[in-house]
């Protein structure tokens, strides 16, 4: 079977899970490297160790083994063509193994999105879907199970990577038959969801995949959009008093003749596999409390600005970067993790209609100095049509309705 067609599969509770692995926890057994037939001429092996017993361990050594292959030196995050086929050939392995489904889900989606040249490899995102469904009943994820079992066995993945990329397979696809299918299917998921007991405080306001989010689950009580209004959030307003002062540092930054833009970035630059190949980037200010000082060198300001902000330096889960989006790219769709909110503030956007980003059901265009507020634990893409490169200054902070952080904000009664 060529893989991403035509698949039977199950909801929770519409058929049995699958073998001994549903739901029960056993000590791990390490297998040998599994050789799999594909096609009736061949078998390739997989090139990591594999457990039957946990598929988590599976997913862990399969994007381990992976991520080794994609991020290269060309700065164009992508898998060769044999690598692909690796991919796809494990996404079959897991036909034959279950406890391979969710690594093969994964491995998919991260990193075999995408062509190098580009191109949506749009069979993959049809397996991956299919094959976060399969790892569902894998990892034993249905309504019976207390809340901390769910969130152990990682049961918001599958659910929530299934949900969205059906949905975007809905919103995508050329033929309408085959686009109610798959939203049929996102919603089939999203429905289950409303009977987990983890999610029984949301189970009236999400009425689409689209507002599945993960701020909503911790604070079930407060206000929640994917994009705020920004007037009303003091981050959004400082960033966009001292949009002169970033924006010199940072022209200075990317006019140097030596491109120091290109040496921060590979001093101390992020890896990611969300983006077209080659069509996004970041430079590292400050993550997890750790400032890059040799971008706080030569952008001082810039980093004396930011460090005055309880809401980023006491917030443990800061990380704060410059993004760099390139003309044609695209970022696919993706969650983030709660408790916290990001700010965008566009440094460098000369064109505003040409790039912008949607947050759930809400969509929005960067303009220079203009602040966003985003929940991004909401489902969210950008895209990018323009000719010049957009530069954002990025940044997660503490929600303001977290209490367990001294972040100085106030939790507001309406966004």
């Amino acid at each position: 079977r060529k893989l991403g067609s035509p698949l039977v599969a199950c909801l929770p509770g519409t058929c049995a899970p699958v073998g001994a692995m549903a739901g029960r926890s056993r000590s791990l057994v390490v297998l040998p490297l599994l050789a799999v037939g594909v096609g009736s001429q061949s078998a390739h092996p997989l090139k990591f160790e594999f457990s039957r017993e946990s598929d988590l361990f599976n997913q862990g050594k399969a994007i381990e083994y992976f991520e080794g292959k994609y991020y290269n030196a060309e700065n164009r995050w992508s898998l060769n063509d044999d690598h692909l086929q690796e991919a796809v050939d494990l996404g079959l392995a897991a036909e034959v193994e279950p406890a391979l489904a969710l690594a093969a889900a994964q491995v998919l989606y991260l990193f075999a999105w995408f062509r190098r040249s580009g191109e949506i490899i749009r069979e993959n995102i049809v397996a991956s879907a299919q094959l976060f469904e399969r790892s569902i009943a894998v990892g034993g994820c249905d309504n019976s199970i207390t809340s901390e079992s769910w969130i152990e066995q990682a049961c918001d993945i599958r659910f929530g990577q299934a949900a969205l990329l059906y949905h975007w397979l809905g919103d995508t696809d050329a033929d309408a038959a085959q686009r109610d299918a798959f939203r049929t299917r996102s919603y089939g998921f999203l429905n289950y969801l409303k009977t987990v007991p983890r999610f029984a405080g949301v189970a009236e306001t999400w009425t689409s995949p689209m507002q599945m989010n993960f701020n909503q689950l911790r604070f079930p009580d407060k206000p929640s959009k994917p994009i705020w209004d920004s007037s009303k959030v003091p981050l959004a307003m400082f960033m966009e008093e001292y949009y002169p002062v970033f924006r010199a540092e940072l022209e200075a930054i990317v006019n140097h003749p030596g491109d120091l833009y290109e040496q921060l970035r590979k001093a101390d630059g992020s890896v990611e596999s969300l983006a077209t190949p080659g069509g996004w980037d970041a430079i590292r200010i400050v993550r997890y409390g750790h400032w890059n000082d040799v971008f706080c060198e030569v952008a001082p300001n810039t980093c004396a600005l930011l460090r005055t902000r309880p809401e980023l330096v006491n917030c443990p889960y800061v990380n704060t970067n410059y993004y760099k989006l390139m003309p044609n790219a695209h970022l696919k769709p993706h969650f983030g993790n709660a408790p916290r909110l990001t700010a965008h503030l566009p440094v460098i956007a000369p064109e505003p209609l040409r790039s912008g980003i949607s947050v759930g059901h809400e969509h929005s265009i960067w303009q220079e100095g203009r602040a966003l507020i985003l929940d991004d634990t909401f489902p969210h893409s950008v895209s990018h049509w323009g000719k010049e490169p957009r530069y954002v200054l990025a940044t997660w902070f503490c929600h303001p309705c977290d209490e367990n952080t001294d972040h100085r904000q106030t939790c507001p009664d309406e966004i």
